[in-house]
Protein backbone atom coordinates (compact mmCIF):
# COMPACT_ATOMS: atom_id res chain seq x y z
CA UNK A 1 0.00 0.00 0.00
CA UNK A 2 2.58 2.44 0.75
CA UNK A 3 3.06 3.42 -3.45
CA UNK A 4 -0.16 4.69 -3.38
CA UNK A 5 -0.03 7.37 -0.40
CA UNK A 6 1.06 10.71 -2.06
CA UNK A 7 4.13 12.57 -1.83
CA UNK A 8 4.65 15.03 0.83
CA UNK A 9 4.49 17.86 -2.03
CA UNK A 10 1.27 16.72 -3.37
CA UNK A 11 -0.39 16.95 -0.18
CA UNK A 12 1.15 20.08 0.32
CA UNK A 13 0.14 21.34 -3.34
CA UNK A 14 -3.72 20.26 -2.41
CA UNK A 15 -3.38 21.83 1.18
CA UNK A 16 -2.52 25.22 -1.00
CA UNK A 17 -4.97 25.09 -2.91
CA UNK A 18 -7.57 24.72 -0.26
CA UNK A 19 -6.06 27.39 1.59
CA UNK A 20 -6.27 29.72 -1.66
CA UNK A 21 -9.95 28.54 -1.94
CA UNK A 22 -10.77 29.61 1.61
CA UNK A 23 -8.90 32.99 0.86
CA UNK A 24 -10.45 33.86 -2.46
CA UNK A 25 -14.01 32.96 -0.59
CA UNK A 26 -13.31 35.23 2.29
CA UNK A 27 -12.38 38.43 0.26
CA UNK A 28 -15.28 37.69 -2.30
CA UNK A 29 -18.08 35.23 -1.20
CA UNK A 30 -19.27 34.65 -5.17
CA UNK A 31 -16.31 32.99 -5.29
CA UNK A 32 -17.70 29.85 -3.46
CA UNK A 33 -20.07 29.40 -6.10
CA UNK A 34 -16.90 29.30 -8.98
CA UNK A 35 -15.58 25.51 -8.83
CA UNK A 36 -17.89 24.55 -11.77
CA UNK A 37 -16.91 27.62 -14.14
CA UNK A 38 -13.22 26.85 -13.19
CA UNK A 39 -13.37 23.41 -14.07
CA UNK A 40 -14.62 24.12 -17.32
CA UNK A 41 -12.09 26.97 -18.39
CA UNK A 42 -9.35 24.53 -17.07
CA UNK A 43 -10.00 21.63 -19.39
CA UNK A 44 -8.67 22.70 -22.93
CA UNK A 45 -5.35 24.03 -21.31
CA UNK A 46 -4.94 21.08 -18.98
CA UNK A 47 -5.40 19.14 -22.96
CA UNK A 48 -3.09 21.09 -24.26
CA UNK A 49 -0.02 21.06 -21.74
CA UNK A 50 -0.71 16.98 -22.03
CA UNK A 51 1.10 17.58 -25.41
CA UNK A 52 4.18 19.22 -23.52
CA UNK A 53 3.63 16.54 -20.65
CA UNK A 54 4.71 14.14 -23.45
CA UNK A 55 7.48 15.41 -25.01
CA UNK A 56 8.95 16.37 -21.82
CA UNK A 57 8.55 13.07 -20.83
CA UNK A 58 10.29 11.87 -23.75
CA UNK A 59 13.62 13.88 -23.21
CA UNK A 60 12.17 17.13 -25.54
CA UNK A 61 10.35 20.57 -25.57
CA UNK A 62 8.13 21.09 -27.59
CA UNK A 63 7.63 25.56 -28.22
CA UNK A 64 5.44 25.25 -31.15
CA UNK A 65 2.29 23.53 -28.98
CA UNK A 66 0.78 26.77 -29.15
CA UNK A 67 1.15 27.71 -32.81
CA UNK A 68 0.27 24.31 -33.87
CA UNK A 69 -2.82 24.06 -32.12
CA UNK A 70 -3.60 27.81 -33.75
CA UNK A 71 -2.89 26.57 -36.62
CA UNK A 72 -5.18 23.73 -36.76
CA UNK A 73 -7.97 26.03 -35.73
CA UNK A 74 -7.40 28.43 -38.42
CA UNK A 75 -6.80 25.76 -40.89
CA UNK A 76 -10.14 24.00 -39.95
CA UNK A 77 -11.86 27.21 -40.65
CA UNK A 78 -10.21 27.58 -44.06
CA UNK A 79 -11.01 23.95 -44.76
CA UNK A 80 -14.81 24.22 -43.74
CA UNK A 81 -14.98 27.67 -45.23
CA UNK A 82 -12.92 28.01 -48.49
CA UNK A 83 -12.94 24.61 -49.63
CA UNK A 84 -15.98 23.40 -48.97
CA UNK A 85 -15.19 20.29 -47.43
CA UNK A 86 -17.45 18.44 -44.76
CA UNK A 87 -17.20 18.91 -41.04
CA UNK A 88 -15.76 15.69 -40.29
CA UNK A 89 -13.29 16.11 -43.47
CA UNK A 90 -12.42 19.44 -42.09
CA UNK A 91 -11.53 18.05 -38.75
CA UNK A 92 -9.36 15.67 -40.19
CA UNK A 93 -7.29 17.63 -42.11
CA UNK A 94 -6.48 20.19 -39.82
CA UNK A 95 -5.75 17.39 -37.07
CA UNK A 96 -3.98 15.65 -39.94
CA UNK A 97 -1.80 18.51 -40.64
CA UNK A 98 -0.86 19.19 -37.20
CA UNK A 99 0.21 15.81 -37.02
CA UNK A 100 2.24 16.40 -40.21
CA UNK A 101 3.86 19.12 -38.30
CA UNK A 102 4.94 17.51 -34.89
CA UNK A 103 6.14 14.90 -37.47
CA UNK A 104 8.55 17.41 -39.08
CA UNK A 105 9.93 18.43 -35.46
CA UNK A 106 9.99 14.90 -34.45
CA UNK A 107 12.33 13.95 -37.93
CA UNK A 108 14.30 17.24 -36.98
CA UNK A 109 15.23 16.34 -33.55
CA UNK A 110 15.49 12.38 -33.50
CA UNK A 111 16.71 12.48 -36.97
CA UNK A 112 18.99 14.89 -37.57
CA UNK A 113 20.15 15.85 -33.89
CA UNK A 114 18.92 19.32 -33.93
CA UNK A 115 17.98 20.55 -30.49
CA UNK A 116 14.33 20.37 -29.47
CA UNK A 117 14.66 24.01 -28.60
CA UNK A 118 15.71 25.20 -31.58
CA UNK A 119 13.57 23.07 -33.89
CA UNK A 120 10.07 24.01 -32.37
CA UNK A 121 11.15 27.82 -32.17
CA UNK A 122 11.56 27.45 -35.88
CA UNK A 123 8.49 25.90 -36.50
CA UNK A 124 6.53 28.53 -34.97
CA UNK A 125 7.80 31.29 -36.93
CA UNK A 126 7.12 29.04 -40.29
CA UNK A 127 3.64 28.56 -38.98
CA UNK A 128 3.48 32.57 -38.28
CA UNK A 129 4.18 32.80 -41.86
CA UNK A 130 2.56 30.26 -43.49
CA UNK A 131 -0.86 31.13 -41.99
CA UNK A 132 -0.75 34.81 -43.34
CA UNK A 133 0.30 33.52 -46.76
CA UNK A 134 -2.53 30.92 -46.91
CA UNK A 135 -5.24 32.67 -45.33
CA UNK A 136 -4.40 36.26 -46.50
CA UNK A 137 -5.51 37.10 -42.93
CA UNK A 138 -9.27 36.46 -43.11
CA UNK A 139 -10.88 34.79 -39.94
CA UNK A 140 -13.36 32.20 -40.10
CA UNK A 141 -16.52 31.16 -38.18
CA UNK A 142 -17.92 27.66 -37.23
CA UNK A 143 -20.97 25.96 -38.37
CA UNK A 144 -23.42 24.44 -35.99
CA UNK A 145 -21.54 20.49 -36.26
CA UNK A 146 -18.36 22.09 -34.93
CA UNK A 147 -20.40 24.47 -32.29
CA UNK A 148 -21.84 21.55 -31.13
CA UNK A 149 -18.82 19.27 -30.18
CA UNK A 150 -17.90 20.89 -26.68
CA UNK A 151 -20.96 23.16 -26.23
CA UNK A 152 -24.37 22.27 -24.22
CA UNK A 153 -24.87 19.66 -22.13
CA UNK A 154 -25.27 16.34 -20.95
CA UNK A 155 -26.49 14.99 -17.95
CA UNK A 156 -26.20 18.39 -16.50
CA UNK A 157 -22.58 18.41 -17.47
CA UNK A 158 -20.59 20.62 -20.21
CA UNK A 159 -19.38 18.85 -23.28
CA UNK A 160 -16.10 20.43 -22.51
CA UNK A 161 -15.36 18.33 -19.72
CA UNK A 162 -16.77 15.07 -20.59
CA UNK A 163 -14.41 15.34 -24.41
CA UNK A 164 -11.40 16.61 -22.43
CA UNK A 165 -11.53 14.62 -20.11
CA UNK A 166 -11.81 12.07 -22.36
CA UNK A 167 -8.86 12.41 -24.38
CA UNK A 168 -6.91 13.08 -20.96
CA UNK A 169 -8.16 9.41 -19.41
CA UNK A 170 -6.99 7.89 -22.71
CA UNK A 171 -3.78 9.68 -23.01
CA UNK A 172 -2.83 9.47 -19.37
CA UNK A 173 -3.53 5.77 -19.75
CA UNK A 174 -0.81 4.73 -22.81
CA UNK A 175 2.15 7.29 -20.76
CA UNK A 176 1.49 5.66 -17.44
CA UNK A 177 -0.10 2.01 -17.75
CA UNK A 178 1.39 0.88 -20.87
CA UNK A 179 4.84 -0.61 -22.20
CA UNK A 180 4.84 2.38 -25.21
CA UNK A 181 4.82 5.12 -22.53
CA UNK A 182 6.76 3.89 -19.89
CA UNK A 183 9.52 3.31 -22.41
CA UNK A 184 8.94 6.90 -23.80
CA UNK A 185 9.49 7.92 -20.05
CA UNK A 186 12.47 5.92 -19.58
CA UNK A 187 14.21 7.17 -22.83
CA UNK A 188 13.44 10.73 -21.26
CA UNK A 189 14.97 9.74 -17.85
CA UNK A 190 17.99 8.29 -19.33
CA UNK A 191 18.71 8.11 -22.90
CA UNK A 192 21.78 6.51 -22.68
CA UNK A 193 20.56 3.71 -20.57
CA UNK A 194 17.65 2.95 -22.97
CA UNK A 195 19.85 2.65 -26.06
CA UNK A 196 22.27 -0.09 -23.89
CA UNK A 197 18.36 -2.00 -22.91
CA UNK A 198 17.69 -1.84 -27.09
CA UNK A 199 14.87 1.15 -26.59
CA UNK A 200 15.23 2.75 -30.34
CA UNK A 201 15.63 6.13 -28.73
CA UNK A 202 15.23 7.55 -32.65
CA UNK A 203 11.74 6.39 -32.87
CA UNK A 204 10.40 7.30 -29.30
CA UNK A 205 11.63 10.49 -29.76
CA UNK A 206 10.14 11.04 -33.21
CA UNK A 207 6.67 9.45 -31.32
CA UNK A 208 6.41 12.23 -29.03
CA UNK A 209 6.95 14.67 -30.77
CA UNK A 210 4.18 12.98 -33.46
CA UNK A 211 1.60 12.65 -30.22
CA UNK A 212 2.10 15.84 -29.32
CA UNK A 213 1.14 17.55 -32.64
CA UNK A 214 -2.12 15.26 -32.83
CA UNK A 215 -2.91 16.31 -29.49
CA UNK A 216 -2.28 19.89 -30.22
CA UNK A 217 -4.70 19.36 -33.50
CA UNK A 218 -7.73 18.24 -30.88
CA UNK A 219 -7.34 21.35 -29.27
CA UNK A 220 -6.98 23.49 -31.98
CA UNK A 221 -10.75 21.54 -33.39
CA UNK A 222 -11.45 21.78 -29.24
CA UNK A 223 -10.89 25.68 -29.16
CA UNK A 224 -12.20 26.20 -33.19
CA UNK A 225 -16.05 24.61 -31.20
CA UNK A 226 -15.36 26.93 -28.17
CA UNK A 227 -15.08 30.03 -29.53
CA UNK A 228 -16.89 29.51 -32.53
CA UNK A 229 -14.14 31.54 -35.05
CA UNK A 230 -10.73 31.26 -35.73
CA UNK A 231 -8.36 34.36 -36.34
CA UNK A 232 -5.34 34.77 -37.80
CA UNK A 233 -3.28 35.34 -34.45
CA UNK A 234 -5.44 32.67 -32.71
CA UNK A 235 -2.93 30.35 -30.55
CA UNK A 236 -0.02 32.91 -30.00
CA UNK A 237 -0.70 33.09 -26.22
CA UNK A 238 -1.46 29.67 -25.46
CA UNK A 239 2.19 28.48 -25.00
CA UNK A 240 2.76 29.77 -21.78
CA UNK A 241 -0.22 28.51 -20.13
CA UNK A 242 0.60 24.74 -21.24
CA UNK A 243 4.17 25.17 -20.28
CA UNK A 244 3.97 26.19 -16.98
CA UNK A 245 1.37 23.31 -16.35
CA UNK A 246 3.38 20.95 -17.64
CA UNK A 247 6.57 22.03 -15.60
CA UNK A 248 4.82 22.27 -12.69
CA UNK A 249 3.13 19.16 -12.64
CA UNK A 250 6.52 17.42 -13.66
CA UNK A 251 7.69 19.23 -10.59
CA UNK A 252 5.04 18.28 -8.20
CA UNK A 253 3.46 15.00 -9.28
CA UNK A 254 6.56 13.34 -10.97
CA UNK A 255 7.48 12.73 -14.89
CA UNK A 256 4.37 12.30 -16.35
CA UNK A 257 1.14 12.05 -14.37
CA UNK A 258 -2.57 13.49 -16.22
CA UNK A 259 -4.12 13.87 -12.87
CA UNK A 260 -1.44 16.09 -11.80
CA UNK A 261 -1.63 18.04 -15.15
CA UNK A 262 -5.19 18.66 -14.91
CA UNK A 263 -4.70 19.20 -10.95
CA UNK A 264 -2.29 22.50 -11.53
CA UNK A 265 -4.60 23.67 -14.38
CA UNK A 266 -7.19 24.22 -12.31
CA UNK A 267 -5.62 25.71 -9.56
CA UNK A 268 -3.92 28.24 -12.56
CA UNK A 269 -7.59 28.66 -13.33
CA UNK A 270 -8.50 29.40 -9.28
CA UNK A 271 -5.91 31.81 -9.13
CA UNK A 272 -7.08 33.45 -12.02
CA UNK A 273 -10.61 33.30 -11.54
CA UNK A 274 -10.15 34.78 -7.90
CA UNK A 275 -7.80 37.38 -8.83
CA UNK A 276 -10.12 39.13 -11.67
CA UNK A 277 -12.90 38.59 -9.54
CA UNK A 278 -11.40 40.64 -6.91
CA UNK A 279 -10.44 43.40 -9.60
CA UNK A 280 -6.54 43.01 -8.65
CA UNK A 281 -4.42 43.35 -11.80
CA UNK A 282 -3.56 40.38 -13.74
CA UNK A 283 -0.01 41.10 -12.94
CA UNK A 284 -0.34 39.34 -9.37
CA UNK A 285 -1.34 35.79 -11.42
CA UNK A 286 2.45 34.95 -12.67
CA UNK A 287 3.63 36.26 -8.64
CA UNK A 288 1.18 34.03 -7.06
CA UNK A 289 1.58 30.91 -8.94
CA UNK A 290 5.21 31.29 -7.97
CA UNK A 291 4.78 31.99 -4.35
CA UNK A 292 2.68 28.91 -4.51
CA UNK A 293 5.29 26.81 -6.23
CA UNK A 294 7.68 27.55 -3.90
CA UNK A 295 5.80 27.10 -0.70
CA UNK A 296 4.54 23.77 -2.08
CA UNK A 297 8.28 22.49 -3.13
CA UNK A 298 9.63 24.24 0.39
CA UNK A 299 6.74 22.51 2.28
CA UNK A 300 7.22 19.20 0.52
CA UNK A 301 11.04 19.38 1.15
CA UNK A 302 10.16 19.66 5.27
CA UNK A 303 7.36 17.24 5.24
CA UNK A 304 9.24 14.25 3.85
CA UNK A 305 12.31 14.82 5.78
CA UNK A 306 10.41 14.86 8.95
CA UNK A 307 6.58 13.14 10.00
CA UNK A 308 5.88 12.43 6.64
CA UNK A 309 8.53 10.33 5.81
CA UNK A 310 7.71 8.66 9.28
CA UNK A 311 4.24 8.13 8.58
CA UNK A 312 5.03 6.26 5.06
CA UNK A 313 7.62 3.88 7.03
CA UNK A 314 5.30 3.35 9.96
CA UNK A 315 2.44 2.25 7.44
CA UNK A 316 4.57 0.21 5.16
CA UNK A 317 5.74 -1.67 8.50
CA UNK A 318 2.16 -2.72 9.34
CA UNK A 319 1.46 -3.50 5.83
CA UNK A 320 4.79 -5.85 6.00
CA UNK A 321 3.18 -7.44 9.19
Amino acid sequence: MKKYLPSAKTLSFFAVMLACYAIFSALQPAYIRSPYSILVSSMLPAVLALSMGVVIAGGGFDLSIGHVAGFSTLMCGYFLRRTGMDTYAAISCAVGLAMFIGAINGLMVAKFGISSFIATLSMQFVLVGARQLITSGDSFRANAAIRNIVQGQNFGISNLIIVSLAIIIIVGFVMQKTTFGRKMQFVGSNITASGFMGINVKAYTFLAFLVSGAISGVVGVLQFSKLTSATINIGDGWLFGAMTIAVFSSVIFGRFKAHGIVTVSFLIAMITTGINMLGVSSAWTNFTLGVILIISLMAGKYLGAGSFRALRKRFSKNTTV
